[in-house]
């Protein structure tokens, strides 16, 4: 991971609209092949790359053109905040690949439960939102609005689950070692040697 406090506001400015373009640039490409993406991929080498809080402000920017550019059924006032939030929970739950000690391939057995899981995560939370938004008069109603909604969201669900899984186990070594060779690379050569790659 890079050590934020070594590096110019120019270099994380030009890394953070790489990864936002990346973003954008992925989930358009795909949208037209149902199940899958490359979204869930792409944040989680994010967060691995550049940690936690380069990948918050990533994703609150990717989150805010995705919105702008797609649109949705909601206004972006509800749109936004709600994605945002759903696409949150898959960082905030790879923190937890800390408690693991060693390279990011010793973690990676962490990494693809947690991001299978954020499958899930992610089409509930829609899910209950979008319940409360439509069928929160009753407890009654609300159930089976959510019931309903998640019954139509399970096969996107299990597809994120197992997209999202199969390509971090499979492409997250090869890009991560890319990445990190190219950032290293680029450390050295420097002239001012402010770019400082450290071990978590």
């Amino acid at each position: 991971m890079i050590d934020w406090s070594k590096t110019s506001w120019t270099f994380r400015l030009v890394l953070m609209a790489l990864m936002v373009a990346l973003l954008v640039a992925v989930d358009e490409a795909l949208a037209f092949i149902p199940f899958l993406q490359l979204v869930t991929f792409t944040i989680v080498m994010c967060y691995c790359v550049f940690g936690y809080k380069f990948t918050v402000v990533v994703l609150f920017i990717y989150v805010t053109l995705d919105c702008l550019i797609s649109g949705g059924m909601w206004p972006l006032f509800v749109s936004i905040p709600v994605m945002f939030v759903a696409w949150l929970f898959l960082p905030t739950l790879l923190n937890y690949s800390k408690l693991v000690k060693g390279s990011i391939f010793k973690k990676l057995w962490v990494i693809v439960p947690i991001t299978a899981i954020h499958g899930f995560i992610y089409g509930q939370t829609f899910a209950v939102v979008t319940t409360l938004i439509y069928n929160s008069d009753t407890w009654d109603l609300f159930y089976r609005g959510w019931l309903g909604w998640t019954m139509a969201d399970i096969p996107w669900e299990v597809a994120q689950c197992i997209v999202g899984a199969v390509t971090v186990g499979l492409m997250l070594p090869p890009v991560y070692m890319a990445a990190e060779k190219a950032l290293r690379r680029y450390s050295v050569n420097h002239p001012n040697n402010n770019e400082k790659l450290i071990d978590e």
